[in-house]
Formats: structure tokens, C-alpha cells, sequence
């Protein structure tokens, strides 16, 4: 593992690029992936990078003329990409944090374009599969689909759905 730090970042990377590669081929090859993907004891009320909130609500963004709009299609799911340690920090410093919406995979989803996605071969978009009966079908995060949220909207208006484990994000 590459342990030198790069004078124009703060941390050294966790893992070089070739790493980076190999340790996802290695996850994604374990058939027992999807079973080790949640967290099944611990979800404490204290949320955490990777946590996925029921909170449903439309996507913002700015448009190209510069006004604020939304994406019609309701989203029930969220995960929080934002850092932990800026969650548990005061909520004046940093005020927001980063969410992007889980989005649904269609039950008229092509098979091979869902095995595309649960062998993580695109890099703008993560399979995330069902974490308990209650939801039918996976989902897709889409990493150009981020917006900021207040922290205090995180905490009192959000439900804590499920939890990855640590290995996983």
C-alpha cells in the first residue's frame, strides 16, 4: 500500500490507483459481497458516511440559465456521502453535508446491464442491492447526482434506513 504523502495533499491516499483496482476486483469476485454490504446491528441515531436515510424529496440543482430547479422523479432513499467527522462536528462548522439519492433499478432493468452495474464496472455510477425484504428491487447512486443538505435537516428530518459496512465505503 502507497504510504507517502503527496506534499499537495493533506492525507496520503488509502490506496494507489492499481490497488484501487485489484481491491475492487477482489470484492466484487467474492460471491458473498452483497451479504457483507450492511451493517445488521448498531444503527445508533448518530449518522455516518455511507448511511442511507428515508427521506423523500426531489433533487435540486442549479439549471443552465442559473436558476435553482428540481428533477421531477421523486426519491425516497438517500445516502450520505458527506465525512463522518464533519457530521459530529458543530453544526456551524461545516453547516452541510453531501447526499446523493438512491435510484431505483426497474424490474424491465436489462440483465446484463444490471450485472454491469453489480460488477461496479462504471465509475459514475455504485449498485447498491436491497438491505431487507421491504425493498424489492437494488438501487444505483449516480456520483454526478450530489447535493448539499443542511445538517440539521440530516438529523430531525430523516429516518436511518440502513448502514455499510465499514469495509465497504
Amino acid at each position: 500500500m502507497n504510504t507517502t504523502a503527496d506534499p499537495e495533499c493533506r492525507w496520503p491516499p488509502i490506496y494507489d490507483f492499481e490497488e484501487l483496482g485489484e481491491e475492487i476486483t477482489r470484492l466484487v469476485s467474492n460471491s458473498g459481497i452483497f451479504d457483507i454490504f450492511f451493517q445488521r446491528r448498531n444503527l445508533d441515531s448518530n449518522l455516518c458516511q455511507g448511511d442511507i436515510l428515508k427521506f423523500p424529496g426531489q433533487f435540486p440543482f442549479i439549471d443552465d440559465k442559473g436558476n435553482i430547479s428540481v428533477i421531477d422523479d421523486d426519491y425516497e432513499y438517500w445516502m450520505i456521502l458527506g465525512n463522518t467527522c464533519d457530521l459530529h462536528r458543530d453544526l456551524s462548522s461545516p453547516h452541510f453535508s453531501h447526499i446523493t439519492p438512491l435510484i431505483p433499478l426497474n424490474e424491465d432493468t436489462p440483465e446484463n446491464v444490471v450485472k454491469g452495474l453489480q460488477s461496479y464496472n462504471s465509475y459514475r455510477k455504485f449498485y447498491i442491492p436491497p438491505w431487507d425484504s421491504s425493498v424489492a428491487q437494488g438501487f444505483v447512486i449516480n456520483f454526478t447526482f450530489m447535493c448539499s443538505v443542511d445538517k440539521t435537516c440530516l438529523a430531525g428530518l430523516t429516518e436511518l434506513t440502513a448502514r455499510l459496512t465499514q469495509h465497504l465505503f
